[in-house]
């Protein structure tokens, strides 16, 4: 696999390179290589588009947290794209960062403060930073209309393949799918499903996940969460469907 994200211009100092360059970083340790551009940032895209990331077909994986921003930036017609997204419902990651933040101390936004808070109490005031936290990331911007909104929605219809975190081996298995990737029988790619996501049947804990209360729909906190983040739920609910309409037509991709 080879990779277009931040770490392929900063792990060997590539970020002043004048063509598209990919290289393996550890190749005792992974046969992974990763492409000299940045793509995590405007600036970064418009580099890589001016390199040829995507003409150059260096790239089988391109991340980037500005996927519509990327899509027409590095993408024509000559060259398309399919976008894939793994997504948890809004009101579940909001109610995580809560509990998660309070105790994570390696990250840079570890609040310890939050300790003293009820979730109800920071619903109503400190998540307003993280409101619409998705539909912000595709958009690229803080502040957008309702017809922006709308233009992005399509988007998300006409080219993401999208997974839930709920159904996360089925959301995998989908993704492998688009990729023409044959995991059948593959240790490593089972050792790796159960070092992320522990196994099926829930003998093992999940990497970097954190226990914590639930929260009920209907309870005052969801209420509140579900006002203040009212696109992202729109944006959840199309997520809902499309993962219930795109089942067939992605398992098709195995007979082509």
């Amino acid at each position: 696999v080879s990779i277009a994200e931040k770490f392929g211009a900063h792990v060997q100092h590539h970020q002043n390179d004048t063509e598209i360059i990919s290289f393996t970083p550890w190749p005792k340790y992974s046969r992974t290589t990763y492409i000299n551009v940045d793509v995590s940032n405007k600036e970064g895209i418009l580099h890589a588009r001016d390199l040829g990331l995507v003409p150059s077909e260096k790239a089988n994986i391109i991340i980037t947290p500005l996927p519509e921003f990327a899509l027409g930036t590095l993408f024509d017609e000559s060259h398309k794209g399919r976008f894939l997204m793994l997504v948890r419902h809004p009101i579940e990651r909001l109610v995580s960062l809560f509990y998660y933040l309070q105790v994570a101390t390696w990250e840079k936004t570890y609040r310890p403060s939050w300790k003293n808070a009820t979730l109800l109490q920071w619903s109503k005031s400190h998540s307003k930073i993280w409101k619409n936290f998705l539909v912000k990331k595709i958009i690229g911007k803080d502040d957008f209309t309702e017809d922006e909104f709308l233009e992005m929605m399509d988007t998300v219809r006409k080219y993401f393949v999208v997974g839930l975190m709920d159904e996360m081996e089925e959301s995998v298995k989908r993704f492998n799918a688009v990729m023409k990737l044959n995991v059948n029988n593959n240790t490593a790619f089972e050792e790796c499903m159960v070092e992320f996501f522990g196994n099926t049947d829930g003998s093992s804990e999940k990497k970097n996940s954190n226990e914590h209360p639930k929260v009920l729909e209907g309870s005052p906190e969801w209420d509140v969460l579900a006002e203040l983040n009212s696109y992202d739920m729109r944006l959840y609910e199309l997520i809902l469907e499309l993962f219930d309409t795109q089942k067939d037509i992605i398992y098709s991709y195995r007979s082509v």
